[in-house]
């Protein structure tokens, strides 16, 4: 169930809980209805990958050490999510065409890493139109369309074309975000539970018949909507706070939703991509174990 990160388990009079220690990554989701979710992390004994779900207990102690996702080296400060300063100015994928496909610069001879781009840039890509806060237009590499989905937190989404590179699905989603949103709000997206107010088909499919001509070939002629749904307490209202992650002070409690990228706790939510590469301890009480706990 868990991978090799060693953990500490707790047993106190009436309860028992797992203490891990390492440095945060993502929540790792795996499709289904709804969606269910790890905890990854990281330490020198190895990655952890820790399930957790509605009703666990999460609590989250920062220790103020940060380590960069890529090399490992420990800094005073990362920069987006998780890197050191010499990682962002030289990995390719730190490099601005990441967030900025249509400005990708392989054909002028300027990647930073050909090797990366081949793997990662020069395959086929999808671009697609997703309700998350709202309808938008993204890309994804082919074959990774349902995880970044999930990150994303949508509801519905559903490829509407597939082209032969990346900067050319930049080009397309540039082309798209002149009459339709290309970012999610992400306190609009943990708000929404009910989802589109028209059928996701049919504005995909007016979508497309609004594109550029030259764009016409890569456009795909079998819509199809994928539905996601993402565990939540039935009721919970989530409030919209921002939780930070400061040293030695405790953050969480009893997860009321998962969605996207964020924890849903009582006190507000917390993006733990926001926070990768700090260095946590992290107090995990599965909802069965306290029952099973408490029934005896």
């Amino acid at each position: 169930m868990y991978d090799s990160l060693e953990a500490v388990v707790v047993f106190r009079l009436g309860d028992c809980f797992m203490l891990w220690t390492g440095d945060l990554r993502e929540l790792e989701p795996s499709f289904g209805m709804p969606v269910s979710y790890r905890l990854r992390m990281e330490s020198a004994d190895g990655p952890c990958s820790i399930p957790i779900a509605v009703g666990d207990t999460l609590v989250f102690r920062a220790t103020g050490a940060l380590r960069c996702v890529a090399c490992g080296r420990s800094v005073k400060k990362l920069y987006q999510n998780g890197y050191c300063f010499p990682c962002v100015q030289t990995l390719a994928e730190c490099d601005l065409c990441i967030v900025k496909p249509h400005q990708c610069h392989f054909h002028l001879g300027t990647c930073r890493d050909e090797a990366f781009a081949a793997a990662h840039c020069m395959v086929p890509h999808y671009v697609y139109i997703a309700w998350s806060s709202g309808f938008k237009v993204g890309i994804t590499r082919k074959g990774r369309h349902l995880k970044r989905w999930m990150d994303q937190g949508a509801i519905e989404a559903a490829v509407i074309a597939e082209v032969p590179d990346r900067k050319t699905a930049g080009d397309l989603e540039v082309h798209i975000s002149q009459w339709m949103a290309d970012k999610t709000h992400w306190r609009k997206m943990l708000a929404d539970e009910a989802g589109p107010d028209r059928p996701l088909v049919e504005v995909a499919r007016e979508v497309q018949a609004s594109v550029a001509q030259p764009y016409h070939p890569y456009l795909v002629a079998d819509v199809r909507p994928e539905r996601l749904a993402y565990p939540r307490q039935p009721g919970f209202n989530v409030m919209l706070t921002s939780l930070v992650l400061a040293s030695d002070e405790a953050v969480g409690g009893v997860i009321r939703g998962i969605k996207g990228q964020y924890l849903l706790f009582d006190d507000g939510v917390l993006n733990v991509k926001r926070w990768a590469g700090h260095e946590v301890v992290v107090e995990h009480r599965s909802a069965s174990c306290s029952a099973e706990v408490g029934a005896n």
